[in-house]
């Protein structure tokens, strides 16, 4: 189970850096898929960069809960854009993103606990 959840948390981050640097990119896919739910370019935008500092927080052990916290939102919000562009399937993956998150989450709060 402890490797399980390494694997979860190196994949968290990973996922996390690479989401945030996909939007900061301003890739036109990314904003029309956030368009859907009223966003611009430049609300894309700080979105990825809040993902990228969640994800670099979630590297150091002090600051991994945080980083998870912060990912949280942005993941339901980002499931929200996917099931507004009627992407049922990626939408309930999406949805394994938050369960993840909250999953370094729960590593961590277990380590402290021991």
């Amino acid at each position: 189970m402890k490797i399980a959840l390494k694997i979860n948390w190196v994949l968290v981050i990973l996922l996390s850096i690479a989401t945030g640097a996909f939007k900061l990119s301003q890739q036109p896919e990314d904003i029309e898929l956030f368009s859907a739910i009223g966003m611009n370019a430049t609300a894309t935008m700080i979105l990825g960069a809040i993902q990228l500092i969640g994800g670099i927080l979630m590297i150091p052990g002090r600051t991994r809960i945080t980083g998870a916290w912060i990912m949280i939102p942005t993941y339901v919000l980002a499931s929200i854009a996917v099931f507004a562009n009627s992407m049922l399937v990626f939408g309930i993956v999406s949805l394994l993103f938050i369960t993840m998150a909250y999953g370094v989450i729960h590593m961590e709060k277990n380590k402290t606990l021991k």
